[in-house]
């Protein structure tokens, strides 16, 4: 029978009020001691910072029970020093400053039916550095663990990435309501994992697969199975990228509702070096997203160096509706700023302050040529290969009376879909360098007219068209 250390008898003190982190991580070391069990939140209101887990221990927060971020940025574990090359983004070097961390840990859990409310607290003083944005503490970080379950939970208003897992294996992720300002459910370099049932509401990206060097090491995403989730997104709702140095193998997304997003429904990026091969994603409803699709190999090269620029093998889109009404919604603030600024409103057509955004001016209307172009583009001289989509359909805002023809070769630094421009010459998906493409029962309408063709074609080789 599974051993129970109810957080209460090491001292926790349910008042809401009360920091509670020395009786937790008490609880938590207790448990471990004795060989395992399970950590109990029971009832009330917990105050909470860091605890940092330990192998064999499962955290229960019961229905009836809530967990609240202290709202003290100092009281949290500050960021760890890192003696290793650091190429990608702070928010996926740093583990520590977080609620629930664990590093090469096995047989953990964090689960129950309870709440954890990370009361968006952030760094007002801006002390993780400029490139951190104010970003507060994570909620859940794993390091390196094995055989892992989050799940049931409600978590909400977290200011860094919600759950993040980076170099793990046999992760099960299931029945969240996630909230959060940044990333919702990040899997980075990690290997046979499950994310379903979840309904998450990103200010960043939803879901989102990582492949970078926070390991101190080159590795890949592989054997990961996403089913059954609901997303909703100020940027992109499923998204590989932008931490691309390994590469993904082996995924299969299928059974998704995707609503409100600002920026793009499904991105498939290799940017830094990653070589993705083996995806398919299917049976996916969209529903007053800005652009469909995004497929794009760029050069950006932040990694090692030495590594060629990455790869897109093997990819197949299908089952895939994309439809309006294209109008205003409400959603979480999708960083500090925004936060501060009270932006909790987005219309499609107003994407904020966004320099790459070209031609985009916070007067466009809902009669304005506003929506961003879906394209899935190589480079030249690097192009995708086998990319398969079939039975897409698309019903787009349109409105577009003219256009530039001519596309760059250059993309902009940063990966989004308006990398090559926001009005691309199709109306519905415009297709660059590739090697053997399949385009099959493929539809695109357009609420308004528009004067560009459905589908585009520049440097295709092996084409079928059905």
């Amino acid at each position: 029978m599974d051993k129970i250390f109810n957080v209460k008898d090491y001292g926790a003190i349910a008042d809401g009020k009360t920091l509670n982190s020395a009786a937790v991580q008490a609880a938590v070391d207790a448990c471990s001691a004795s060989g395992g069990g399970t950590v109990l939140f029971d009832n009330g209101d917990f105050v909470l910072s860091t605890v940092f887990m330990k192998s064999n221990v499962s955290i229960e927060i019961a229905e009836g029970a809530r967990i609240l971020g202290s709202l003290d940025f100092y009281e949290y574990a500050q960021q760890e020093k890192i003696d290793y090359p650091i190429y990608q983004d702070a928010s996926h070097t740093y583990f520590d400053l977080s609620m629930f961390v664990a590093r090469d840990c096995e047989n953990i859990a964090i689960k129950g039916k309870g709440k954890i409310d990370m009361r968006s607290v952030w760094d007002e003083d801006g002390v993780r550095g400029a490139a951190i944005k104010h970003r507060g503490p994570k909620c859940i970080a794993l390091k390196e663990c094995k055989n892992v379950e989050i799940s049931g939970l409600t978590i909400d208003n977290v200011t860094d990435l919600a759950v993040y897992f980076a170099g793990c294996e046999n992760v099960d992720v299931h029945g969240i309501n996630l909230r959060g300002y940044i990333d919702g459910i990040s899997p980075d370099n990690s290997k046979h994992v499950k994310i379903y049932d979840c309904d998450v509401e990103a200010g960043d990206d939803a879901i989102v697969f990582k492949s970078s060097y926070t390991l101190n090491r080159l590795d890949i995403c592989k054997d990961i199975r996403v089913w059954d989730c609901r997303l909703k997104s100020r940027c992109n709702a499923i998204k590989f990228g932008t931490e691309t140095n390994g590469g993904f193998e082996d995924i299969l997304i299928e059974n998704i509702k995707i609503r409100d997003t600002r920026i793009t429904g499904i991105a498939v990026e290799s940017v830094d070096g990653a070589i993705l091969d083996g995806v398919t994603i299917r049976n996916v409803e969209m529903k007053n997203v800005n652009a469909p699709l995004f497929v794009h190999i760029g050069s950006r090269m932040r990694g090692p160096e030495g590594r060629e620029i990455g790869q897109i093998n093997n990819l197949t889109l299908e089952n895939i509706t994309a439809e309006g009404p294209y109008e205003p919604y409400e959603i979480v603030a999708w960083n500090y700023f925004s936060y501060k600024a009270n932006d909790f409103y987005q219309y499609p057509w107003i994407f904020g302050v966004a320099e790459s955004f070209d031609d985009t001016k916070s007067g466009n209307t809902a009669e304005s040529d506003w929506q961003m172009t879906s394209n899935v583009c190589g480079l030249q001289g690097y192009p995708l290969r086998n990319i398969t989509l079939r039975n897409i359909r698309f019903k787009l805002d349109g409105g577009v009376k003219d256009y530039k023809r001519e596309v760059p070769e250059e993309a902009q630094d940063y990966p989004e879909v308006y990398v090559y421009g926001r009005i691309l010459p199709a109306k519905g998906i415009y297709f660059r360098h590739i090697e053997g493409l399949t385009v099959e029962n493929v539809e695109i309408d357009t609420y308004r007219a528009d004067v560009r063709e459905p589908l585009v074609f520049d440097d295709v080789n092996n084409l079928i068209l059905k």
